[in-house]
């Protein structure tokens, strides 16, 4: 926990959650100790908050945060806030990201394990829970971090089956994680915490409501490469998540279902509007060459190559070396870049491509070696 923790927590009581101002004002500031202690007259100036607002921060006290990182700190979590080492770039990337986090146990490597979050509806069928089951432990023995709610249904099967396969999985809660909401799943939340993860935006004590859920949505997209529905109603509340996670430019998974089950309308219209559908985990892995699978809890990020120093070629082809990316690129974007005309181009790009630089693509696309 750093020192401007509790800023950051007096910030969330003041302002509230999923609110995209958090992440204004921190880009804004350079600590949030300095906004505390900026007062009014500066906050009015930010150009970030209203009058609404400027009356909130003024009435919430300090104390409150303190009282909160007390109570974690009788309870064993820990207090991620966006100044932290710890806290999830990733998760930094969206619009609306919590500006704390509550943990109970140990956040994964997200940067450089692949991650897939599995949501579903809570009145899962049988053949539901059996896929949810079957998909998590599979992605799991292959290093997969495995990402759900906690709840009841779809996201129970999805825990249960990572811990089985003795892989590592994170609950994000719609609650405080000391609320007393759902007990009969406390000793899936213990299993979880001691090789993973479950956290919350919200104070340990703070309730469920019809807004925590759709709240914490975000936060489950937001982790994860990709969001792999298995079975949602037309109404379902996974659907958010996946419309949280196309806007996050995550991507969207659905599991085909009986096209007479209720349960798999949701999934199954997700996939007509352009899902990816899964028969198998490999259907996941397989969106994701750049993550090396090497066995259960090792998964990596494969290493992307890097233009090399001294190479010996020619000036022009040096040019067009350093325009060439690992990222494939059109042949007419290297000779916009480059400046050269597209006759030179092609010569360097022959060039560098004999001394083992870069390699061809489909449809005249190159990247480098």
């Amino acid at each position: 926990m750093t020192s401007d923790a509790k800023y950051y927590i007096w910030l969330t009581l003041a302002l509230g959650y999923s609110n995209p101002k958090l992440k204004a004002l921190c880009k804004l500031y350079g600590s949030m100790e300095e906004f505390y202690r900026a007062g009014t007259f500066e906050w009015r100036l930010s150009g970030v908050l209203n009058q609404h607002d400027i009356e909130s921060l003024s009435h919430t006290e300090l104390s409150k945060a303190y009282d909160i990182i007390d109570q974690c700190n009788r309870l064993g979590y820990t207090v991620l806030s966006f100044d932290d080492s710890n806290y999830p770039d990733r998760l930094f990337e969206i619009a609306d990201p919590p500006a704390v986090l509550y943990v109970w146990g140990r956040l994964p490597d997200f940067e450089h394990r692949l991650s897939i979050a599995m949501v579903g509806t809570r009145n899962a069928t049988s053949y539901g829970k059996m896929t949810a089951t079957m998909l998590s432990a599979s992605l799991s023995k292959l290093g997969v971090i495995i990402v759900s709610g906690g709840a009841v249904g779809i996201d129970c099967e999805a825990h249960t089956g990572a811990l089985d396969a003795g892989g590592t999985t994170v609950a994000v809660l719609g609650c405080g994680i000391h609320h007393r909401y759902l007990m009969h799943q406390q000793k899936l939340r213990e299993a979880i915490s001691k090789t993973g993860a479950v956290i919350s935006e919200y104070p340990p004590d703070y309730p469920a409501s019809k807004f925590t859920f759709p709240e914490r949505n975000r936060i489950i997209s937001g982790l994860s490469n990709g969001v792999a529905v298995i079975e949602a109603g037309e109404r379902s509340g996974s659907l958010i998540t996946a419309r949280l996670a196309c806007e996050q430019n995550r991507d969207v998974f659905a599991v085909m279902g009986n096209i007479t089950s209720a349960y798999s309308v949701g999934t199954n219209r997700l996939i007509k509007d352009g899902a990816i559908p899964v028969t198998s985990y490999s259907d996941i892995t397989d969106c994701y060459p750049e993550y090396i699978i090497v066995g259960a809890g090792e998964s990596v990020t494969a290493e992307i190559p890097k233009h090399r120093a001294d190479i010996d070629v020619s000036e022009n082809a040096k040019k067009v070396y350093r325009v060439i990316t690992s990222d494939p690129q059109h042949i007419d974007d290297i000779t916009l870049k480059s400046g050269l005309s597209v006759n030179i181009v092609l010569q360097c790009i022959t060039e560098l491509e004999m001394e083992g630089l870069i390699k061809a693509g489909k449809g005249r696309m190159y990247q480098l070696i």
